[in-house]
């Protein structure tokens, strides 16, 4: 391999930023990202604990096949399934999946993936396989960051009373007037597709193992609730990171737009017919005020980067949250989950 001595990881790091995330690593001449990933596990390894995100730049990746070699390289081949995930996406290939199905015009907010679950993905790997025109990027925030800028009095308030998850995945015998606001929306997804099976029992299995309770109604969707703490301590470190999708389960006016957060509550008034929805652990309801300042703590750590073609991103899914930004043209990014 040509290049810098694979013994000096470190020598090789650029930011983008301040808040060095992600931390960037270029490709050397000759170089393939699955040999520096076998040269340098360890120290990639400290450099995720440590920035929480690595862009890794410039790599002859082309196309799915290439991403899911590099995905299945960082995760030992255990590639998570996107089952009971709230996100309408679909699968590429084994274990490697399309980023959300969402307006392109619209932001998606800043949330750990999947952390509305008691065992989210550990990492995530991104890869751009086509980049946007113009916006699109993928932005990040540190976790650590945000809790530590969330005001005291809110953070002791949701660590005392914990976060309780809705889901209404819709079932086969939806109306019309369900339809539509499927269409309309663009939110909602049906539990076969969330957990690609058409049988309840099998629903019901996986939920039970994911800690959730599940009721159906007379249209035969599933409603999926569970209790999670809204902060937790990294798996390895021990830090304490703000770690809840409280944020993406609550719109509030300043996140979604006033005309789609007024179309929303017009659409669902009743919050149990909501794609998503989320409460305090014992139901009381979150307030719009104590969302905003969460919010205001989220965007003040956030941070972006454009994407270029062959980009492909690791994330420790607990030290960094991602989200998306609205975009105009084509764009492909990839995701596998770990």
């Amino acid at each position: 391999m040509h290049g810098p001595s694979p013994n000096h990881l470190d020598d090789r790091i650029q930011f983008l930023n301040e808040q060095h995330l992600p931390a960037v690593i270029c490709a050397a001449e000759g170089e393939s990202l699955p040999g520096l990933l076998s040269e340098q596990a360890e120290a990639i390894a400290g450099v995720l604990r440590r920035n929480g995100a690595i862009l890794f730049r410039g790599f002859p990746l082309d196309g799915p096949e290439d991403f899911h070699a590099v995905a299945a390289h960082c995760f030992g081949n255990l590639l998570r399934p996107y089952l009971g995930g709230i996100s309408p996406r679909g699968e590429i290939m084994q274990g490697v999946y399309e980023s959300t199905r969402y307006p392109s015009h619209l932001q998606i907010p800043q949330h750990n993936e999947m952390s509305y679950l008691p065992d989210p993905p550990r990492a995530l790997a991104f890869f751009c396989a086509v980049p946007p025109s113009h916006g699109g990027e993928t932005p990040l925030a540190d976790s650590r960051t945000i809790y530590q800028r969330i005001p005291l009095e809110i953070r002791t308030k949701f660590e005392g009373r914990g976060i309780r998850y809705h889901r209404h995945l819709y079932g086969p015998k939806r109306n019309f007037v369900t339809s539509a606001l499927s269409r309309v929306i663009e939110l909602h997804t049906s539990w076969m597709v969330a957990f690609a099976t058409t049988d309840r029992s099998e629903v019901e299995r996986i939920c039970a193992q994911q800690g959730s309770t599940v009721r159906w109604n007379w249209e035969e969707s599933a409603l999926i609730s569970n209790v999670l703490p809204a902060a937790r301590n990294h798996p390895e470190t021990g830090e304490r990171i703000w770690f809840n999708q409280v944020s993406t389960f609550l719109a509030t006016p300043g996140s979604a737009g006033l005309a789609r957060w007024l179309m929303y509550h017009a659409a669902y008034p009743h919050w149990p017919r909501r794609p998503f929805h989320a409460t305090f652990g014992d139901g009381k309801p979150i307030t719009l005020q104590d969302l905003n300042k969460i919010n205001q703590a989220i965007d003040g750590a956030t941070v972006r980067f454009r994407w270029e073609r062959g980009d492909c991103l690791l994330v420790d899914n607990y030290l960094v949250t991602h989200g998306r930004m609205p975009f105009h043209g084509d764009r492909r990014i990839l995701v596998a989950m770990h």
